[in-house]
């Protein structure tokens, strides 16, 4: 292992716990020492947590042995290469491991973001040279990307697949290009977030919210970012900016900021969330923090509410209002379509029952709660309508002219749109309830 950060540290763990012997490298004494020592912990984490047995843990930490020179991986078989992201670093140590190592040593760059073609034919034996991307942290991560360029070998790639395959990793064959497969989609996902931020478009609470309970994800962008490491991820994206000019790639300004004010995240305690301690992963109050409770004005009563729309959204928004006890109309252009988008609820509620989720008495409750009807006519007493319509400007628009005549003055008009303008309406009398 080349390079002993936090990356180079998990995967030596991860090699060393399938019972490989490891020979951690790194031009910092002090580096490797916090190698060692992180190694330590790790592990007695794993023994406290009945993942390794005393014994266990002892023969993985004598199987790992660190160095400051490159010599030192004379007899190894493969070498796992995790320096900065940068050309001149990776290709100094390639040409330097083509003089030291065997002729059939596998040579594996951990380069998220530069070119494994680029770095193979600056090496003497370049069809040795691929990429084997871990994902960090690199015990808990079973992907690992491995990375071929056109001058691989196939004999390379079948030996790093099948080591990956032993370390209880899923292996993904992928094509050298910025990023490759995971890191290309999520760092474009992580840069937008951030630009969002910048943008003062959301909180960061909000934003991370919005991810982890609108998509399942089991971390925002922004806490992730953290995770990462701040510097990290500018620098990722740096390079893969550089590689693509794929402006999706071109770090936001806010990333740049925190990087050269020291805020890169969990690791210095600091950086879009403020935590306990470098390194923690506790989050504290900082000044951004929202108040408890929020300070919003007090809030209009909502009583009943309008749904308008027959498909699966309309009907998923319906239930949810009339599960939580408020008094539904459904309303769509017909009435059998109301009737059916109801039935759905129906059915929908019938399966709650099935997995135990609700009682049989409050299933019936909770429909009796929906009025099917075909005309908008029954939204006059609404203090909420919420459209579901199609995903049609135009549609959205005369929707919202005939909900403007016919919704009371105190009622709010609410949009579920996700790509139109967030007002549908072209300017309605009653604007500010939209």
């Amino acid at each position: 292992m080349v390079g002993l950060g936090t990356m180079g540290t998990g995967i030596a763990e991860v090699l060393a716990g399938a019972g490989r012997a490891v020979i951690g490298i790194d031009v910092s004494e002090a580096q490797a020492a916090r190698c060692v020592a992180a190694l330590e912990a790790s592990t007695a984490r794993a023994v406290e947590r009945g993942r390794l047995t005393g014994e266990q843990r002892a023969e993985l930490l004598a199987r790992v042995t660190t160095s400051t020179r490159l010599a030192a991986a004379a007899d190894a078989d493969l070498v796992v290469e995790v320096a900065p992201e940068s050309y001149e670093i990776k290709q100094q140590i390639f040409r330097e491991l083509d003089g030291i190592v065997r002729p059939e040593t596998v040579l594996a760059t951990g380069t998220n973001a530069l070119s494994v073609t680029r770095l193979a034919a600056d090496s003497a034996h370049p069809e040795r040279v691929l990429g084997m991307h871990f994902f960090n942290p690199a015990p808990a991560m079973r992907l690992v990307e491995i990375v071929s360029s056109v001058l691989t070998a196939p004999a390379a790639v079948t030996a790093v697949t099948d080591l990956a395959l032993h370390l209880g990793k899923e292996p993904v064959a992928v094509g050298d290009r910025p990023g490759f497969v995971a890191d290309g989609l999520l760092f474009g996902y992580l840069n937008q977030a951030a630009a969002m931020y910048e943008a003062r478009y959301a909180s960061r609470e909000d934003i991370d919210a919005a991810m982890k309970l609108g998509c399942g994800l089991p971390m925002g962008p922004l806490a992730l970012l953290d995770l990462i490491g701040v510097d990290t991820a500018r620098t990722v994206l740096e390079a893969m900016y550089a590689e693509s000019r794929d402006r999706l790639h071109a770090p936001a300004p806010v990333l740049k900021q925190l990087s050269e004010a020291g805020l890169t995240g969990r690791k210095a305690g600091r950086g879009f969330y403020t935590y306990e301690a470098p390194g923690s992963g506790t989050v504290v109050r900082d000044a951004l923090t929202p108040l408890p409770g929020g300070s919003f004005a007090v809030g209009r009563p909502v009583r009943a509410v309008g749904v308008a729309g027959s498909g699966t959204m309309a009907s998923g928004i319906a239930e949810v209002f009339a599960k939580a006890g408020y008094e539904v109309v459904l309303a769509a252009r017909s009435e059998e379509k109301a009737l059916g988008a109801k039935a759905r609820i129906g059915k929908s509620l019938a399966r709650s029952v099935d997995k135990g989720r609700l009682t049989g008495e409050a299933a019936a409750l909770t429909l009796e709660r929906v009025r099917a009807t075909g005309g908008y006519d029954d939204f006059a007493d609404v203090d909420l309508a919420v459209e579901a319509v199609a995903e049609d400007l135009d549609v959205k628009r005369q929707l919202f002219a005939t909900l403007d005549k016919v919704c009371k003055p105190g009622a709010v008009l609410a949009t579920t749109t996700s790509s139109s303008r967030s007002s549908p309406a072209p300017a309605p009398p009653h604007a500010r309830r939209t």
